[in-house]
């Protein structure tokens, strides 16, 4: 009996029939647990993915916003940039809300505005409609967990962040009319400006400005110039100067000869006109002295300038020519900014019409200080039309005609740059003397150079004036402290890029 049972319970010790079903059991339960955990892992990923798209499209939306741009609501308020970024997260209700995050919520303390210092270095001022360059929100959502439920995790909070400067993006689609102050006092050293010419020095800052620029699409590899232009011309820029000189020799401003065009007295173009073709005769005379063109840059990846380009050797962009210079006849050199203002305006207005997508800039550079006579002895400067009724065209309120001018101009934006403005003593034509013993018949009665100059401005950020350049006694104060022209000019091409995402931990 005891061997039989010895025996018996030996063979149920050697039989393995049957021994891998618990391992497998356990296997099997390792495995979906794994299998759950990816799931989950890869639903979680899936959600935040979709919670960073929509973040970073509040963000990109908030920022151009805040900078004003006609492409998005205009929001003057830092409560009105919020808003607006708000209004493309998704949050329930909102423009990016997805079915897959029904829950989004806003971080308690977001959207939040923000002063990036290291933006403003690169022309993205906090100057504007509000006080800051950048928006940051951050979003969250609690997502709900499966297969980890089982062992009790049942959701997981998930948070997405992105934050969007207002500029330095790829360049909008713009029609830009530059109008450059080529009188005799530009001819003068500043000695604030290396000792340069004063017109060397604010050509300078043009060139700044086209390097900054994007002359076409930032898909194209080169942008294929034709005529001057890109097929696809992002913006286009145009140059303007006054006095106005005759058209037979305002191609001397880009031809390299070494000669200067002529100038001549003023012409009065038509306020409201809405093109501007000078005429093509050996007598006709232009303000407008390089029509527009979007081959500064060979694509909006080049580093250099186009030395080939007419905008940059009329900006001194070329070595070996002299860019646009002081006309000939310095006898009628004398300041009057309605009659180039009104020509820009039309020619932009014109442009627009073959440009349709471009929105229109005008930038007016100079002291602010105009002050033509009727005639200096016996040569008429101001002819007919022309009157002494302080309203264009009149050689009287000059500086208020600007400023009327500039505030006529509903669908472009006007950035106005005061090169040595004075803040008394000038705008003779618009003082009381100017008048008495009559009324003064003045739009802006006693204005002086540096208060047109602001007042021509859109807005009064985009005003700018060099005082705060190095050495210079200039008493005529920006909103925006720039403190040299090529500054000047970057912050102007910065108005007028995209926004673009940056790191959140940018400062």
């Amino acid at each position: 009996m005891r061997s039989r049972g010895k025996a018996f319970f030996l063979g149920l010790y050697r039989d393995e029939s049957g021994q891998m079903l618990p391992v497998i059991a356990v296997m099997m339960i390792v495995l979906l647990g794994f299998t759950g955990l990816v799931l989950d892992v890869g639903h979680a990923y899936i959600c935040h993915r979709e919670l960073q798209f929509s973040a970073d499209a509040a963000a990109l939306a908030g920022a151009p916003a805040m900078a004003g741009a006609s492409s998005h609501p205009l929001a003057t308020t830092g409560g009105g940039v919020l808003a607006v970024a708000t209004n493309y997260s998704s949050l329930p209700g909102m423009r990016n809300a997805d079915q897959r995050l029904p829950n989004v919520t806003m971080v308690s303390g977001y959207p939040l505005l923000k002063c990036l210092a290291t933006f403003q270095a690169q022309g993205i001022s906090c100057v504007g409609f509000v006080s800051y360059n950048a928006v940051q929100v951050k979003l969250q959502e609690t997502v709900p967990l499966y297969f980890a439920s089982l062992f009790g995790f049942k959701t997981m909070t998930i948070q997405a962040m992105a934050t969007a400067v207002k500029g330095g993006g790829p360049s909008r689609p713009y029609n830009i009319a530059i109008i450059l102050d080529t009188t005799g006092s530009m001819g003068e050293n500043d000695s604030n400006c290396g000792g340069s010419t004063r017109i060397a020095c604010a050509l300078t800052g043009i060139q700044v400005l086209l390097h900054d620029l994007d002359p076409c699409w930032t898909s194209q590899a080169t942008c294929g110039i034709i005529g001057g232009n890109a097929p696809n011309s992002v913006a286009q820029v145009s140059i303007f100067v006054f006095p106005q000189v005759t058209y037979p020799t305002a191609s001397n401003d880009y031809s390299c000869d070494g000669t200067v065009p002529t100038s001549t007295v003023f012409s009065f173009p038509a306020a409201g006109a809405t093109s501007y073709e000078p005429g093509t005769s050996p007598s006709s005379t232009t303000f407008r002295v390089l029509d527009f063109h979007s081959d500064y840059r060979l694509s909006d990846t080049a580093t250099s300038l186009n030395i080939y380009s007419w905008a940059t050797i009329a900006a001194l962009g070329n070595p070996g020519c002299n860019g646009i210079g002081i006309p000939n006849n310095v006898y009628y050199n004398n300041t009057y900014y309605p009659s180039p203002m009104y020509a820009a305006e039309a020619a932009l207005i014109q442009q627009h019409t073959l440009n349709p997508g471009a929105e229109n800039v005008m930038i007016i550079l100079g002291d602010g200080d105009a002050n033509t006579p009727q005639k200096s002895g016996s040569t008429v400067i101001m002819p007919n039309p022309a009157t002494a009724s302080a309203t264009y065209p009149s050689w009287l309120g000059e500086c208020g005609q600007a400023v009327t001018a500039a505030r006529s101009f509903t669908n472009t934006i006007v950035y106005s740059v005061a090169y040595g403005a004075a803040s008394s003593g000038g705008c003779i034509t618009d003082q009381d003397a100017a008048f008495s013993p009559h009324a003064n018949l003045s739009a802006y009665p006693n204005i002086q150079p540096c208060d047109a100059m602001a007042l021509m401005a859109t807005y009064s950020w985009d005003f700018f004036s060099d005082n705060q350049q190095s050495g210079s006694d200039s008493s005529c104060v920006a909103a925006q402290a720039e403190s040299a022209l090529s500054d000047i000019f970057k912050q102007i091409a910065g108005d007028l890029t995209e926004a673009r995402l940056v790191l959140d931990s940018s400062t």
